[in-house]
């Protein structure tokens, strides 16, 4: 149960937590503002989790995948506003509602053995353990990217964005699967030799950059598709709009 729970207090939580450095990073917001974000964020999880019954019903039983659908586009496009216009509302939707989608998880994981008392303090330290592991790494990945922004600028920092956005259409496609929206193909290269998605390192370069060691060409598309989109919007649309206030 301690491992477990660190498992999985790492896989939901490190996401929020590097999309909310890279944001940071590129245009760096209030904390005041962040621990607002934060909290509005961990109460509008709980509201899923309790609403999660209901809505499931929705759709032949398929509302969640539907919803977590809708919000990884919605993550997609609300930091690509961000990025563009450095809005402070898409920034406050964008890390909301990552919270929601990931957290909400991990509080139905916790409320499912929270009432078992001989699992209670395996599942709090493993919480601790987890929590602290994802905040000293995005203390040092705060750090590290700051480097590169002072020394290369904004744009090896906007790549990550539009990788790590990129990553929330691949959960999307992951979702589409399993209520057969779509189907899966056979893998088009397999690099669990070199690095396994469940291994330290893959945990990491997923939750960074969306790896996957078992891409299918579906996959694999639409993550390039995906990112070059993003990265060729960030760069049109704030030109088109200096040309038109010259």
């Amino acid at each position: 149960m301690l491992i477990t729970s660190l498992v999985v207090s790492l896989n939901q939580l490190l996401p929020i937590a590097i999309l909310l450095v890279l944001l940071q990073v590129f245009a760096k917001q209030s904390a005041h503002h962040i621990c607002i974000c934060l909290m509005v964020g961990v109460a509008m999880s709980f509201l899923y989790m309790y609403s999660a019954l209901w809505a499931s019903q929705w759709f032949d039983h398929k509302g969640l995948e539907y919803i977590q659908i809708a919000m990884c586009i919605a993550i997609f496009i609300a930091v690509l506003v961000f990025v563009i216009q450095q809005s402070v509302t898409a920034f406050n939707f964008a890390i909301i509602t990552t919270i929601v989608m990931y957290l909400s998880h991990y509080v139905i994981y916790l409320n499912s053995f929270w009432k078992n008392s001989d699992a209670a303090e395996s599942l709090f330290i493993g919480t601790f353990l987890g929590s602290g592991i994802c905040l000293s790494f995005c203390v040092l990945l705060y750090f590290f990217m700051s480097g590169v922004k002072h020394r290369f600028g904004n744009y090896p920092i906007l790549i990550l964005i539009a990788l790590n956005s990129a990553s929330k259409l691949l959960v999307a496609l992951d979702l589409a699967s399993q209520i057969d929206l779509i189907t899966n193909t056979n893998p088009i290269w397999d690099l669990r030799h070199w690095i396994s998605e469940h291994s330290e390192l893959g945990r990491v370069l997923r939750a960074l950059i969306g790896y996957e060691a078992t891409p299918d060409l579906t996959t694999v598309l639409t993550y390039i598709a995906s990112t070059a989109l993003f990265l060729i919007f960030c760069y049109v649309i704030p030109a088109s709009i200096s040309k038109e206030r010259v």
